[in-house]
């Protein structure tokens, strides 16, 4: 089952690194066309998990709509991708709130346009899990005292993990912290006991506890406020300042798709996962039954940033060092992601 998981994002990934050497890649799937009579915006959006809103706007015309046609750019990190919005490859790209701030608080000039990823801390699942070898004996958070946790190298992932400890009254600076990219690496380095545990997320997780007979000792990601913006898009002030319009139009198409997303069912998410990522749940069925209505999915946000939420997120990033320093989250915010409603 991992294995089979393991040649697709490989090959995924392959597509990641002709990107990173300045090749960027499209395919009828991914490049929206406008109406005809309207003039198109051409966008390069740097993006490196797919995220469903977005997706799902170029799988459903919801760009289209906007004379928008997107051009995807695979890079592997928000780093990755922030040095290439500055280096003046991309236009806009996805990623993690708080590399952002960490990129503002380095002094570049870079705003939030549109949330995406919103904190749940009532979703029925998680994007991330805690997983462990029973052999190992950890059967609590206490248990991971003086513990080695593997974690991908995002400063998301690091926070909920340490938030989630000290929701379960263990100090999270008592733990270490391990790099392990790529993701589907995470079982492996479980079960060689490289590490005495992991945080994952599906579809791995689900393959690894059925592969490995691991468990899940908890989830990290509904420790995340209700209403933070954990990701969004996000592009250089010099940029929406001279695009206001197409920054408004992308971020309809956007919500549109993120509307889509938290309504529609596990079946419809599945098959446009399918259509645009090496993940394809309808056929993973048969070797993990019930993945399809297990897939943990993000609540994603469908309107205006909560500026308070965001802000105590990145102070809380600050707070546990994740981040070196904090920022104003409201002063770096372009006014699309203020919008209650756009049109």
């Amino acid at each position: 089952m991992l294995r089979t998981l393991a040649r697709a994002v490989l090959a995924w990934g392959m597509v990641a690194s002709i990107a990173a050497g300045g090749v960027r890649t499209a395919s009828a799937q991914e490049t929206a066309t406008a109406p005809a009579g309207g003039e198109v915006t051409h966008l390069r959006v740097g993006d490196s998990i797919d995220p469903l809103p977005l997706i799902a706007a170029i799988d459903r015309g919801y760009f289209a709509q906007q004379h928008i046609a997107v051009d995807l750019v695979r890079l592997p990190s928000a780093p990755a991708h922030i040095a290439a919005l500055i280096g003046g490859s991309e236009d806009v790209f996805y990623g993690d709130t708080l590399a952002w701030a960490s990129a503002v608080g380095n002094g570049l000039k870079i705003q939030l346009f549109q949330s995406v990823n919103e904190g749940d801390a009532a979703a029925s699942g998680g994007q991330s899990t805690i997983l462990v070898d029973p052999a190992s004996g950890i059967k609590t958070a206490a248990d991971l005292r003086g513990k080695q946790i593997g974690v991908l190298p995002t400063p998301l992932i690091t926070l909920v993990t340490k938030l989630w400890l000290k929701q379960n009254g263990v100090d999270p600076n008592s733990a270490t912290y391990v790099p392990i990219t790529p993701q589907l690496a995470m079982g492996t380095a479980l079960k060689n006991k490289h590490v005495d545990a992991v945080v994952d997320g599906d579809p791995f997780t689900e393959a690894a506890i059925k592969d490995y007979g691991f468990i899940a000792l908890g989830y990290p990601s509904r420790v995340t406020p209700p209403g933070t913006t954990q990701a969004g898009f996000f592009s250089t002030t010099g940029y929406l300042d001279a695009h206001p319009d197409v920054a408004r139009r992308f971020a309809i198409a956007i919500r549109q798709g993120a509307r889509w997303a938290n309504s529609a069912t596990p079946a419809e998410k599945a098959a446009v996962l399918a259509k645009f990522t090496p993940i394809d749940l309808a056929a993973l069925e048969s070797k993990v039954p019930g993945i399809v209505n297990e897939f943990h999915y993000y609540k994603w946000h469908e309107g205006a940033i909560d500026v308070e939420a965001t802000q105590r997120w990145v102070d809380l990033a600050v707070k546990n060092g994740v981040i070196e320093k904090s920022i104003s989250v409201r002063d770096n915010v372009f006014p699309t992601a203020f919008a209650t409603a756009l049109k």
